[in-house]
Protein backbone atom coordinates (compact mmCIF):
# COMPACT_ATOMS: atom_id res chain seq x y z
CA UNK A 1 0.00 0.00 0.00
CA UNK A 2 1.84 3.36 -0.98
CA UNK A 3 0.28 5.42 1.85
CA UNK A 4 1.61 3.10 4.38
CA UNK A 5 5.10 2.91 2.06
CA UNK A 6 5.20 6.68 2.63
CA UNK A 7 4.67 6.55 6.04
CA UNK A 8 7.53 3.98 6.81
CA UNK A 9 10.05 6.35 4.87
CA UNK A 10 8.67 9.26 7.07
CA UNK A 11 9.53 7.10 9.48
CA UNK A 12 12.97 6.49 8.58
CA UNK A 13 13.60 10.08 8.94
CA UNK A 14 11.46 11.18 11.91
CA UNK A 15 9.60 8.82 13.94
CA UNK A 16 7.29 11.66 14.91
CA UNK A 17 6.36 12.76 12.11
CA UNK A 18 5.15 9.69 11.07
CA UNK A 19 3.37 8.93 13.73
CA UNK A 20 1.55 12.52 13.42
CA UNK A 21 1.14 11.82 9.66
CA UNK A 22 -0.60 7.99 10.84
CA UNK A 23 -3.14 9.50 13.92
CA UNK A 24 -3.91 12.38 11.04
CA UNK A 25 -4.44 9.65 8.43
CA UNK A 26 -6.73 7.44 10.72
CA UNK A 27 -10.17 9.18 10.00
CA UNK A 28 -9.63 8.77 5.96
CA UNK A 29 -8.07 5.31 6.18
CA UNK A 30 -11.10 4.76 8.76
CA UNK A 31 -13.93 6.96 8.85
CA UNK A 32 -15.42 5.55 12.67
CA UNK A 33 -12.36 7.04 13.93
CA UNK A 34 -13.04 10.70 13.11
CA UNK A 35 -13.55 12.82 15.62
CA UNK A 36 -12.62 10.26 18.26
CA UNK A 37 -9.28 12.56 18.90
CA UNK A 38 -6.98 9.10 18.92
CA UNK A 39 -3.78 9.84 18.43
CA UNK A 40 -0.90 7.46 17.50
CA UNK A 41 2.26 7.89 19.77
CA UNK A 42 4.49 4.64 18.68
CA UNK A 43 4.37 2.01 15.95
CA UNK A 44 7.29 -0.38 15.86
CA UNK A 45 8.29 -3.63 15.15
CA UNK A 46 6.52 -5.51 18.39
CA UNK A 47 4.50 -3.05 19.69
CA UNK A 48 2.21 0.10 18.89
CA UNK A 49 0.81 3.03 21.46
CA UNK A 50 -2.34 5.18 20.52
CA UNK A 51 -4.27 7.12 23.07
CA UNK A 52 -7.77 8.77 23.36
CA UNK A 53 -9.06 11.03 25.60
CA UNK A 54 -11.63 11.52 27.41
CA UNK A 55 -14.58 13.94 25.80
CA UNK A 56 -17.81 14.39 25.32
CA UNK A 57 -17.71 12.41 22.01
CA UNK A 58 -16.30 9.76 23.74
CA UNK A 59 -17.77 10.04 27.46
CA UNK A 60 -20.65 7.39 28.20
CA UNK A 61 -23.63 8.66 30.71
CA UNK A 62 -20.99 7.31 34.00
CA UNK A 63 -18.24 9.50 33.03
CA UNK A 64 -16.07 7.14 31.96
CA UNK A 65 -15.24 6.61 28.28
CA UNK A 66 -17.88 4.26 25.76
CA UNK A 67 -17.01 0.51 25.60
CA UNK A 68 -17.06 1.07 21.76
CA UNK A 69 -14.54 3.95 21.65
CA UNK A 70 -12.27 1.44 23.93
CA UNK A 71 -12.50 -1.16 21.80
CA UNK A 72 -12.08 1.13 18.82
CA UNK A 73 -9.03 2.20 19.87
CA UNK A 74 -7.90 -1.15 21.21
CA UNK A 75 -8.34 -2.58 17.87
CA UNK A 76 -6.71 0.41 15.73
CA UNK A 77 -3.37 0.11 18.21
CA UNK A 78 -3.46 -3.58 17.05
CA UNK A 79 -4.06 -3.21 13.08
CA UNK A 80 -1.36 -0.46 13.57
CA UNK A 81 1.33 -2.90 14.15
CA UNK A 82 0.13 -5.78 12.07
CA UNK A 83 -0.18 -3.56 9.23
CA UNK A 84 3.56 -2.54 10.05
CA UNK A 85 4.70 -6.39 10.42
CA UNK A 86 1.94 -7.28 7.37
CA UNK A 87 1.09 -4.60 4.76
CA UNK A 88 -1.98 -4.52 3.13
CA UNK A 89 -2.08 -5.62 -0.44
CA UNK A 90 0.76 -8.84 0.05
CA UNK A 91 -1.12 -9.34 3.17
CA UNK A 92 -4.67 -9.17 4.31
CA UNK A 93 -5.51 -9.05 8.30
CA UNK A 94 -9.00 -9.23 10.05
CA UNK A 95 -10.48 -9.82 13.67
CA UNK A 96 -11.95 -13.21 13.91
CA UNK A 97 -12.95 -13.13 17.68
CA UNK A 98 -12.62 -10.47 21.08
CA UNK A 99 -11.92 -10.91 24.90
CA UNK A 100 -12.36 -7.99 26.79
CA UNK A 101 -11.70 -7.53 30.65
CA UNK A 102 -12.98 -4.51 32.46
CA UNK A 103 -11.06 -3.94 35.53
CA UNK A 104 -11.56 -0.55 36.22
CA UNK A 105 -13.56 2.56 35.00
CA UNK A 106 -11.48 4.88 32.15
CA UNK A 107 -12.03 8.25 33.49
CA UNK A 108 -9.21 9.92 31.74
CA UNK A 109 -7.33 9.71 29.03
CA UNK A 110 -6.48 6.08 27.90
CA UNK A 111 -3.45 4.58 26.31
CA UNK A 112 -3.30 1.59 24.95
CA UNK A 113 -0.37 -0.40 24.32
CA UNK A 114 0.24 -3.23 22.11
CA UNK A 115 2.94 -5.40 22.01
CA UNK A 116 3.94 -8.75 20.37
CA UNK A 117 5.11 -11.46 22.76
CA UNK A 118 8.19 -13.70 21.03
CA UNK A 119 5.50 -16.51 20.91
CA UNK A 120 2.72 -14.71 19.63
CA UNK A 121 5.23 -13.15 17.06
CA UNK A 122 6.43 -16.79 15.77
CA UNK A 123 2.64 -17.56 15.08
CA UNK A 124 2.08 -15.12 13.37
CA UNK A 125 5.00 -14.97 10.88
CA UNK A 126 3.59 -18.88 10.55
CA UNK A 127 1.85 -17.04 7.38
CA UNK A 128 5.38 -17.04 5.57
CA UNK A 129 5.60 -20.81 5.45
CA UNK A 130 2.32 -22.52 6.35
CA UNK A 131 0.45 -24.53 3.05
CA UNK A 132 -2.46 -22.39 3.35
CA UNK A 133 -0.55 -18.87 3.54
CA UNK A 134 -2.63 -18.44 6.94
CA UNK A 135 -1.90 -17.49 10.19
CA UNK A 136 -3.49 -16.49 13.78
CA UNK A 137 -2.80 -15.78 17.11
CA UNK A 138 -4.15 -13.53 20.20
CA UNK A 139 -2.93 -10.29 20.30
CA UNK A 140 -3.07 -8.94 23.77
CA UNK A 141 -3.88 -4.66 23.80
CA UNK A 142 -3.86 -3.27 27.60
CA UNK A 143 -5.47 0.10 27.95
CA UNK A 144 -4.75 2.34 30.76
CA UNK A 145 -5.31 5.54 32.25
CA UNK A 146 -2.79 7.58 34.90
CA UNK A 147 -4.50 5.58 37.69
CA UNK A 148 -3.86 2.00 36.20
CA UNK A 149 -4.81 -0.21 33.86
CA UNK A 150 -8.93 -0.26 33.02
CA UNK A 151 -8.95 -3.03 30.09
CA UNK A 152 -7.58 -6.04 29.20
CA UNK A 153 -8.03 -6.47 25.43
CA UNK A 154 -7.38 -9.67 23.44
CA UNK A 155 -7.88 -9.68 19.56
CA UNK A 156 -8.11 -13.33 17.65
CA UNK A 157 -6.05 -11.94 14.66
CA UNK A 158 -5.92 -13.90 11.42
CA UNK A 159 -3.52 -12.93 8.61
CA UNK A 160 -3.96 -14.51 5.12
CA UNK A 161 -0.55 -14.04 2.45
CA UNK A 162 -1.93 -13.64 -0.61
CA UNK A 163 -0.43 -15.37 -4.03
CA UNK A 164 1.54 -13.10 -6.19
CA UNK A 165 0.88 -12.73 -10.06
Amino acid sequence: MLAMDLVERLRSLSPAAANLVMGRALPLIIPLAGGLGIRVEEVGDRRAVATLPLKYRTKNHVGSVYFGAQMTLAELTMGLLLFKLFPPGPYGMLVKRVEADFLAKAKGKLRAVCELPPDVAAELARVETSADGKAEAWVPVTLTTREGEVTTVRFLAAVKKFNEG
